[in-house]
């Protein structure tokens, strides 16, 4: 965009850029346990490696200590399991995963991050508080120091999550930059192009998007608040360039509880509505449109001064006449600019905002001694008196600081008066890439809300048995999925029903003899030791009914017979209890009469599960139950037919069909 040449102000605003919309499909996703996350589970590595290293870093960064550095070898392994983690993932686009669930999925890690941390912080704040109570209880001499430490926790606990994310967020994104960005684009292509930087947005690092200590080092500090600061550029761009169009960025309409997100798991949502407004439940399809106001760059392009007469020159030297003319036009947009920085002058804290840029390399230390907010009103020359009168100077570094203070406090007039423009310039581009940050959150966040990091070995459980568990794992744990057992593709139930049971139990107990033992040596003792033969497990076990399951696995298509063990299983069934029958006769015990129903179903079956005993959920229990069951009432009838098994359905259209259907019989 730089190296074109305009001839005309209405060229130098057609080559205005604005950024692609973003969005991203969910609908195909298999949802979770709660019928709405996409559960997912990490790499074990990445998780461990993630809770201890974050559990170390809260140790350090409240005992006043630096964070390990990037360099170290301990973080060096750990963005190596992430990048094993994530290079496994992509190449499974060849096997079992989309290239739209990879795009989701990849939220989950750093998701996960962001949690982890929150947690651990949250943990460290519940020891202090639990100390504070046991303290109170006891009259303890540590009561009163113990309260500081709490108040000065409490104090600085946003800026601690701030750095401890920014840490970890840091070295994932230096293995994507580095490591995983050739893999990322052959592999996932143009499915989300800008996910590296959603994912590693610097609005993640802070508790909200407001941190003073994030604005400061990444955008600008706006003493008056972001919202007041959008407003006057969002109002002057809108007067005085009518060719371009101003889009409000916050979106004021009012949605019932029922039209927003239903979940907002991490807050983000809730933390940019106040500048974005509500967020509107996009349900299966997540995305983001953009105005030029979001792409930072078409500040310098509209109005940078060196950047408008390199247009004109070039003009000149291309012997083009409306070089000349370029001056006037060029001149309106300069002018807009002035007027900006009027009006930030005026009620903005202009000055505290340049003050902002000199102090981005505050450290912990000094922002414990001089808050930053304190720091830019010294610096930019308001209530000097009063902000120096904040500072204990009995404090390590303090004298240092106040040095450094008055010394930036000097610097900012020269800097201002060197290049009076560039800090507006500057500003505004920050005020840009903010506005841009603040929607790749608000996008990032509706993801983070459809994916759920379960790390519970119960829930992992259940969530497999389901077979909706996406797995992010790393080298390691693929090939040791190679000797787990495979997933169930497809099943077949039969149900074995002893009819008249209730009679057969009276007769026995009337007789003083053992129904117990009479139903276990002539039916499920002898069903029991033919199970393994055809590969069948049991599924369900009553007083007078078993219920087994055939199981299809994935990956093993030559040993799809499932229907045809179940068949082998009811044979044998069948010749039990005839053999059986034989003998109760000889021995004057009643005869068993058996029903048997057996029934295909063309998927894996789900399972929830009581403690660690699994509980299937098939429809296919139903169906082989009906089948196993005979009317009394309609036994007689069909007693004489021409087939031995007749079967009676109500119509799959029929609206009276219900789940058994057995009131029409």
């Amino acid at each position: 965009m730089t190296n074109k040449v305009v001839a005309s102000v209405e060229e130098l605003i057609a080559a205005v850029e604005v950024p692609y919309d973003i969005s991203l499909e969910c609908a195909g996703l298999n949802k979770g346990i709660d019928n709405y996350h996409c559960d997912v589970e990490l790499s074990e590595r990445f998780v461990l490696m993630t809770k201890e290293l974050v559990e170390e870093q809260v140790k350090l960064i409240v005992a006043g200590r630096r964070l390990t550095p990037a360099n170290t070898e301990k973080m060096g392994l750990y963005r190596d399991a992430y990048t094993d983690m994530m290079k496994v993932t992509l190449h499974r686009t060849k096997t079992d995963l989309k290239v739209e669930e990879i795009t989701l999925l990849q939220f989950a890690v750093v998701k996960y991050v962001i949690t982890v941390v929150r947690e651990q912080l949250q943990k460290y704040a519940s020891q202090l508080e639990e100390t504070l109570g046991q303290q109170q209880y006891s009259g303890s001499r540590s009561l009163l120091t113990t309260q500081e430490r709490m108040q000065w926790y409490r104090k600085h606990r946003d800026e601690f999550q701030y750095r401890i994310n920014r840490l970890f967020l840091r070295q994932l994104q230096r293995e994507e930059n580095n490591q995983l960005k050739t893999l990322r684009n052959q592999v996932l292509g143009d499915s989300l192009p800008e996910a590296v930087n959603i994912l590693f947005n610097p609005l993640h690092y802070g508790a909200t998007p407001r941190d003073p200590l994030l604005l400061m080092e990444y955008y600008a500090y706006w003493p008056t608040g972001f919202s007041a600061l959008n407003e006057v550029v969002e109002t002057a761009l809108g007067s005085t360039l009518p060719e371009l169009s101003v889009e409000a960025l916050k979106d004021d309409a009012k949605l019932s509880s029922a039209q927003t997100e239903a979940f907002d798991t991490l807050g983000g949502l809730f933390a940019v509505q106040t500048l974005l407004g509500p967020s509107e439940d996009q349900k299966e399809t997540i995305s983001e449109s953009f105005s030029w106001l979001e792409q930072p760059g078409n500040i310098r392009w509209l109005f940078d001064e060196h950047l408008l007469q390199k247009h004109r020159d070039a003009a000149k030297d291309s012997g083009m006449r409306a070089g000349w003319n370029l001056k006037s036009d060029f001149k309106r947009l300069l002018k807009i600019a002035a007027q900006i920085e009027k009006e930030f002058e005026r009620d903005h804290g202009y000055r505290d905002m340049v003050a902002g840029y000199q102090l981005r390399d505050l450290t912990q230390q000094d922002i414990e001694i001089l808050d930053i907010p304190s720091a830019c009103t010294l610096v930019a020359g308001r209530d000097e008196r009063k902000m120096l009168a904040q500072i204990d100077e009995s404090k390590e570094g303090a004298a240092v600081l106040i040095e450094r203070l008055k010394k930036d406090k000097r610097e900012l007039d020269a800097r201002i008066k060197e290049a009076p423009q560039e800090p507006t310039l500057k500003i505004l581009t920050d005020l840009l890439r903010y506005r841009l940050h603040l929607k790749f959150y608000r996008f990032a966040h509706r993801a983070f809300n459809r994916v759920k990091v379960i790390t519970d070995p119960e829930q992992i459980q259940l969530a497999r048995a389901g077979g909706n568990l996406y797995r992010l794992m790393d080298s390691a744990e693929l090939k040791a999925l190679a000797d787990e057992q495979p997933e169930i593709a497809h099943h077949t139930i039969l149900k074995a029903d002893v009819r008249g049971s209730t009679t057969v139990t009276q007769e026995l107990i009337n007789r003083d003899l053992n129904p117990a033992s009479y139903f276990s040596l002539n039916f499920f003792g002898p069903i029991t030791e033919r199970l393994s033969l055809y590969g069948a497990v049991k599924v369900f076990i009553e007083g007078d009914a078993v219920i087994l399951g055939f199981y299809e696995y994935e990956g093993h298509p030559s040993e799809w017979y499932s229907v045809a063990r179940a068949c082998g299983m009811a044979k044998e069934m069948i010749d039990i209890v005839a053999l059986r029958n034989t003998d109760s006769r000889k021995t004057g015990l009643p005869n068993l009469e058996i029903g048997i129903g057996i029934c295909y179903a063309g998927e894996r079956p789900l399972f929830l599960f009581d403690e660690n005993r699994p509980i299937m959920i098939s429809s296919a229990i139903g169906d082989a139950d009906r089948m196993s069951s005979c009317s009394w009432k309609l036994r007689e009838s069909f007693e004489s037919g021409n087939f031995n098994v007749e079967v009676l359905k109500i119509d799959e259209g029929d609206s009276a069909r219900g789940e058994k259907g057995q009131d029409h019989i």
